[in-house]
């Protein structure tokens, strides 16, 4: 029979042959490879994938799939919490297993009001501590409107209470698995589960098993990459990149300038044109992050390089750069200081750029 002519009652009946089939094999190991149809079929169907937000990475990978890992891997303090809390944002309406012992909810929930009203958290919390009832309304309103699936574990992580939590979002809270994904910042807090290569094992596991996507926080290590430099598939350290099915490497640009610039100023004849150019681009990158896609296994999808987003200081938000466009907090901060230099200008262009460094 040609598939041209192939009915809805052929193709049942031909799923049901092949279930029939599975159900009556007698090998522990074989699987034919007919068995792969079903499940290829299911998963390119998937409209549950989790996405990032960033178009580069989400048209490359085309969404997180159930049962697939995104390893996010970069140094301390380098903004990977930055990229979950826009993946959240990305993903509202979804029911979201968050494991995070490096934070307590209520960080993680004034990070996202933050993110949502735009009021710095700084200013947020100062509110919110001074009774504020409207800032205290928008709290609440995130929690309740913008994230009412979004369930935040921030206790001790072991694997018994992961599968005991997640269980009782499934059977009690939620009452489905529909679109439902874990989080976990980040790997090295897990307890009770060997080293890091075991906890990765275990972690694959556990999505395979309830058939969810896993979005993995991993921090490298200090002999594995030095802070601020472009992140590779070996930064990590073992950093489940052999079991990520994409990987993404996040970094501030500014640690790397950082290091130049004590390097560049320990010199027994340092270049002041050198270290005024770092100085100027140490500025630049206090307002950004910096993410790149180092591993995909989707077929056909590429991996992608650096990509440049502007960091709101204020609330954390992530806002894309378009090719050679300046921050436009780096952009205010320079306007006030230029008009500043032209009212009262410096002897020497050197003078000028060290007084930039510390306006």
């Amino acid at each position: 029979m040609s598939t041209d002519t192939l009915t809805d009652q052929d193709l049942i009946e031909g799923w049901g042959a092949l279930e029939e089939e599975a159900n009556n094999r007698k090998y522990h190991y074989y699987r034919p490879l007919s068995d792969a149809a079903k499940s290829t079929v299911s998963e390119a169907q998937d409209q549950q994938r989790v996405f990032t937000g960033i178009e580069a990475f989400d048209r490359e990978t085309r969404g997180i799939g159930r049962g697939h890992l995104m390893n996010i891997v970069g140094y301390s303090h380098s903004g990977k919490t930055l990229l979950l809390l826009k993946m959240l944002m990305e993903n509202k309406g979804k029911r979201i297993a968050y494991f995070c012992p490096d934070e307590t909810a209520s960080l993680i929930l004034v990070k996202l009001t933050a993110i949502i009203t735009g009021i710095g958290g700084r200013d947020l919390e100062s509110r919110i501590a001074s009774g504020d009832s409207e800032a205290i309304h928008l709290l609440t309103e995130t929690a309740t409107t913008h994230f009412p699936h979004l369930a935040v574990f921030d206790g001790g992580l072991t694997p018994t209470k992961m599968e005991a939590a997640y269980s009782e979002l499934v059977e009690e809270v939620w009452g489905t698995d529909e679109d439902a994904f874990c989080i976990v910042d980040y790997v090295d807090l897990m307890d009770e589960c060997g080293e890091v290569p075991q906890k990765f094992n275990w972690l694959k596991a556990f999505g395979k098993s309830h058939n969810i996507p896993m979005i993995l926080i991993h921090q490298t290590s200090r002999t594995a990459g030095s802070a601020g430099r472009a992140m590779t598939l070996s930064s990590g350290n073992f950093g489940g990149e052999q079991h990520a099915t994409f990987q993404v490497g996040v970094r501030r640009k500014k640690n790397s300038i950082m290091a130049e610039l004590a390097e560049a100023r320990s010199k027994a004849q340092p270049n002041a044109e050198k270290i005024a150019e770092l100085q100027h681009d140490l500025l630049v990158h206090e307002y950004t992050i910096t993410l790149n896609l180092v591993k995909n296994k989707r077929p056909a999808g590429a991996c992608v390089d650096e990509i440049d987003f502007e960091l709101d200081v204020a609330t954390g938000a992530m806002y894309p750069l378009a090719d050679g466009e300046m921050p436009y907090q780096w952009q205010q901060r320079y306007s006030a200081y230029a008009k500043q230099v032209a009212a009262s200008p410096a002897v020497t262009w050197e003078e000028q750029e060290i007084a930039y460094e510390s306006f």
